[in-house]
């Protein structure tokens, strides 16, 4: 098990911390994997200040997702990703309190949004329907028995091969919305169980690994669309969301193919998309390996679970394609079927952030948290096929506010969200799914096109 820090050393005085010493604490650079500070490292939550230096990465729960917080005021950031019981052991890194007369970073937005909290959580918005998730495990599980049931049944058969492929997508598909509602603990107080049934649904069903989601996705919720910090949009050199990108191109001794992918990609990005689940899954086969360079997973037990409950989806995946099918037409039917994950999981990903507004360490830095899940998401108009389809994240903006509420309840939560954002004059977009699309699609041909430009003035 993982073991606190030591707990700071208290003192009589208590110390007063400017902004200033606050931002200059932050690390220059952070190396994840047995990563430690030489110094202190201080984050400021409800005007207290907590040292998350030393060894503090390593052993915190939520992993790397931390880093994006360091120097900042992480008020909102921890109100949403912790319980209640997770204070008391934030107080034993405390170290002292926000000099009087410093500004605060949480500004009327953010008092609104708690108090939206507030009244969600007296509605019952954060209590699950366990019939609701049965029937979500239900349905998955008959789209898993459509597939493996038409390759038993037609075997070598072509257009059952098709038919079988497009069903086991939308099983892995589906699999990671439902993954994703247990691991944001929608589903079950217990988090303890919420991350049992991750492994099952996520590792086993899916072959996304626990730990390599959480450390991807939490940072993405930390940091939405915030350059070199959120994961989701660092996907060069096949794609480039801002200009910000372009400056990657340095990183490339040979960046031919990269500024070739760049230039073409409004073009490229459905098949690029349809390619998408090979990597992840090849990234989270290593990211629990021996020597990953980001897996912050210490505990050996943990480890254990993560390996072999991949290894079970690896051998049930591919021991019934080559069961059922000779050797040609289930190569086939595995290439489809990852395809058709890919392009389904990835289309949906693409409209929550990309094409949105996107900032450097620099321009994020003082965004209030609130504002900034607003500001950077895009949600698409509910309807009956989009709140399936997407399991539930078209609604986008409210699911980066309120992680925990769970999908058949985020919904209820828009009209007050909007009702303050407009109050605020804080911009709040919905689109439909198409337009979403065309969105994207049309912010990678203006990022291509300057790129092109960019590559012709150094000529």
């Amino acid at each position: 098990m993982c073991q606190t820090p030591a707990a700071k050393k208290s003192s009589s005085a208590v110390r007063q911390f400017t902004w200033a010493e606050i931002d200059e604490s932050r690390p220059k650079e952070f190396n994840v994997k047995g990563a430690s500070t030489k110094g202190p490292v201080y984050i400021v939550i409800d005007g207290k200040v907590y040292d998350v230096g030393g060894d503090f990465v390593r052993w915190h729960p939520g992993g790397a997702v931390i880093i994006s917080q360091m120097g900042k005021d992480a008020s909102s950031a921890f109100e949403v990703f912790h319980p209640e019981s997770a204070y008391e052991t934030l107080a034993n890194f405390y170290v002292g309190d926000l000099k009087d007369g410093e500004p605060s970073k949480q500004n009327d937005f953010a008092h609104e949004i708690k108090q939206l909290r507030a009244k969600f959580e007296k509605a019952g918005y954060f209590k699950s329907s366990k019939l609701f998730y049965a029937y979500k495990i239900l349905s998955n599980l008959a789209l898993l028995s459509a597939s493996l049931g038409t390759l038993a049944y037609l075997g070598n058969n072509l257009v059952g091969i098709v038919f079988a492929a497009v069903c086991m997508g939308l099983f892995l598909q589906q699999c990671g919305w439902l993954a994703h509602d247990f691991l944001h603990h929608q589903v079950f107080e217990n988090r303890a169980i919420n991350n049992a049934f991750g492994y099952v649904i996520g590792n086993v069903a899916q072959g996304f690994s626990v730990a390599w989601w959480k450390n991807k996705h939490c940072t993405h919720h930390s940091a939405p669309n915030i350059h070199q910090q959120d994961p989701d949009i660092d996907t060069m050199p096949y794609l480039a969301w801002s200009e910000h990108a372009l400056e990657l191109f340095s990183d490339f001794k040979d960046d031919t193919v990269a500024r070739f992918l760049v230039s073409r990609q409004s073009i490229l990005y459905f098949p690029i998309l349809s390619l998408a689940r090979i990597p992840w899954a090849l990234h989270s086969i290593l990211f629990v390996l021996p020597g990953h360079s980001e897996c912050v997973v210490s505990d050996p037990t943990m480890l254990l679970i993560e390996r072999s409950t991949l290894a079970i989806h690896w051998v049930w995946y591919l021991g019934t394609a080559f069961y059922f099918l000779s050797p040609l037409h289930a190569l086939l039917y595995i290439l489809l079927s990852q395809t058709v994950g890919g392009l389904f999981l990835a289309s949906v990903f693409s409209l929550n952030h990309n094409g949105m507004s996107i900032y450097d360490d620099v321009t994020g830095k003082d965004i209030e948290f609130y504002q900034l899940q607003v500001d950077t998401g895009r949600n698409v108009t509910p309807t009956h096929f989009n709140n399936w389809f997407t399991g539930g994240l078209n609604f986008q903006i409210e699911h980066h506010l309120f992680p925990t509420i769970p999908r058949h309840h985020i919904g209820k939560t828009a009209p007050d969200v909007m009702a303050v954002c407009k109050k605020y004059g804080i911009p709040y977009h919905s689109t439909s799914f198409s337009g979403g699309i065309q969105e994207v699609v049309s912010r990678l041909g203006v990022i291509g096109k300057m790129s092109v430009k960019i590559a012709q003035m150094k000529q």
